[in-house]
């Protein structure tokens, strides 16, 4: 690398600790994400061992190509100042891709098999199956992926001490609710991880001996509408909650359906219709819903 460029590199990585090896056991690797409050930026062995190349921006905004990111200790420095880094073994590929076969869509197969970064949360699952660049620019990788996951610890800690059905769609949840706080162009990602632990806890409602299914069944409806929300559906949130008759809303999902409304009609600058539900609609969703907005509309 030259002067310059290590310059660049340096100033960028300003105050970040020494590099040093990259993780090779996924499960220590997850534990220590979960206590540290990070994501994992994972990469399978033989990616590792031919190289990957990355941009990085000079000082004037331009892109330089860095060849083969692993071979340069500051960016290895910059990855674990922000992240946990493993490096997945190829011994490990069967055993990893049979957790995930015929239960995960065909873009994440896509992404769990091929060369690229992948970055990862506490449990194991791949946040950034949109991202489909074949050479990132480390900082742009950086800003967007650089999070901090304080405010999903406990259930995260939770799920991964008991993945039942209510640590699960707890997690979902959660998981929504911190995507209504990040960028626009990564809220699909985590709306995607929420799906993820959604769909889990669909199978396991119907596997395990709880009280009040109903209830929990709509439930999880309404948070199948948000992920539409989220997106920026909001007439799909809408043809989704009209289905749902109003005698038949349970007192502990009528918070959720009059968000929805509320949030729906906002995005669709439909001040009356909005208006009937924004006393019923707690701050802490009125906050969601603003930074929402704030963050950007996709």
């Amino acid at each position: 690398m030259n002067r310059f460029l290590l310059f660049i590199l340096l100033s960028f990585s300003f105050g970040i600790s020494s590099a040093q090896e990259w993780m090779t056991n996924l499960e220590v690797a997850e534990r220590l994400a979960l206590t540290q409050n990070k994501l994992l930026v994972v990469v399978w062995e033989d990616a590792y061992n031919k190289g990957i190349p990355i941009y990085v921006n000079d000082s004037v905004g331009q892109e330089v190509l860095v060849d083969n990111m692993f071979e340069e200790p500051v960016i290895d420095s910059l990855l674990w100042d922000r992240f946990v880094p493993v490096i997945l073994s190829e011994d490990n590929y069967s055993k990893l891709y049979e957790k995930i076969k015929n239960k995960k869509s065909e873009s994440y197969i896509e992404k769990f098999n091929d060369d690229s970064l992948k970055v990862l949360d506490a449990n194991g699952n791949i946040l950034n199956i949109y991202d489909t660049k074949f050479v990132l620019n480390l900082q742009e990788f950086i800003r967007n992926y650089s999070l901090d996951m304080t405010f999903l610890n406990s259930s995260l800690e939770n799920y991964k001490r008991n993945p039942d059905f209510y640590s699960t769609i707890f997690l979902s949840a959660k998981y929504m609710d911190f995507a209504f706080f990040t960028k626009s162009n990564i809220r699909p990602e985590f709306v995607g991880l929420a799906s993820i632990y959604l769909d889990e806890a669909i199978q396991l409602l119907d596997v395990e001996s709880l009280e009040n299914k109903a209830v929990l069944k709509q439930r999880i409806d309404l948070l199948k509408a948000q992920e539409d929300l989220l997106l920026q559906h909001p007439k799909k949130v809408l043809r989704k909650l009209h289905r749902i008759k109003t005698l038949e809303i349970t007192n502990v999902n009528t918070g959720l359906r009059s968000f929805l409304y509320l949030a729906s009609y906002t995005l669709l600058q439909d001040e009356p219709n909005g208006a009937i539900w924004e006393e019923q609609v707690s701050s802490w969703d009125k906050k969601k819903l603003i930074s929402m907005i704030n963050n950007g509309l996709n």
